[in-house]
């Protein structure tokens, strides 16, 4: 949609006075020394605004979540591999978090909802590929229009962004991260409502996840690794038979 054109009416405009208006101080000879020697001192020191300084930078995107999980004994994953002060983080303490039931053989799936908001706001699944099933299938992830790949060092693995800029018009998102035929991915719904970054924090949560998604680590709040916790139709499909030969 094109902006809205600007309504000029009732705007107030300095005046500028007329000549005759103007006052005339007069100003001694020493006085205009000693202002130019003071203006030219302030250029040298790029203290006048333009005078060759660097224009400021925006502010970088960064991320409130750790990309380390915490692994002490009372720390409390509500939905599994994914700490509850990580969410609280992002959304603040008054949130609704849920979980799958962590005995049926779906993905280990996490909700969470905000006080006010007629959707959930974070959404994530680590789960499996197999046969056609791939992560880009999972019904409740929300694509942003923004995509990009990303990677972490030393690991075997790769990830995928479809994320909103703060301030656009969409304020929604996902990434998926696969390791082999196990991923993770996570969605993002009301991204005004998030402190940081929408992309940051995502990209930041898959690293902290990366012992139990690449590294066969019991995932915590399910106490299974991701092979322990395989459903039997998840398995790789086996190859045929070599046909024997002569």
């Amino acid at each position: 949609m094109p902006p809205t054109p600007a309504n000029h009416q009732g705007k107030h405009h300095r005046r500028t006075p007329a000549a005759a208006q103007r006052r005339h101080l007069p100003v001694s000879t020493a006085t205009l020394a000693a202002l130019t020697t003071a203006c030219l001192t302030l250029a040298a020191c790029g203290l006048i605004p333009g005078s060759n300084q660097a224009s400021p930078s925006a502010a970088p995107a960064t991320a409130v979540v750790p990309t380390t999980a915490p692994t002490g004994e009372n720390e409390k994953y509500t939905c599994p591999g994914i700490p509850d002060t990580a969410l609280y983080a992002m959304f603040g303490p008054n949130i609704t978090i849920t979980t799958s039931d962590k005995n049926k053989t779906t993905p280990s799936e996490c909700h969470v909802y905000y006080p006010g908001r007629d959707r959930m706001v974070f959404y994530s699944a680590f789960w499996y590929i197999f046969d056609d099933r791939q992560p880009s299938d999972e019904p409740l992830l929300s694509w942003g229009p923004e995509v990009s790949a990303f990677t972490f060092d030393g690991v075997d693995g790769e990830g995928e962004a479809h994320t909103s800029s703060p301030g656009a018009e969409t304020d929604y998102g996902n990434t998926i991260y696969t390791c082999g035929d196990h991923y993770l991915a996570l969605s993002i719904d009301h991204a005004s409502v998030m402190a940081g970054d929408m992309r940051e924090n995502l990209i930041a949560l898959t690293q902290s996840a990366l012992p139990w998604l690449c590294q066969d680590q019991p995932i915590p709040g399910l106490g299974k690794t991701m092979e322990e916790a395989r459903p039997y139709y998840a398995y790789p499909t086996p190859l045929p038979s070599p046909t024997p030969t002569n």
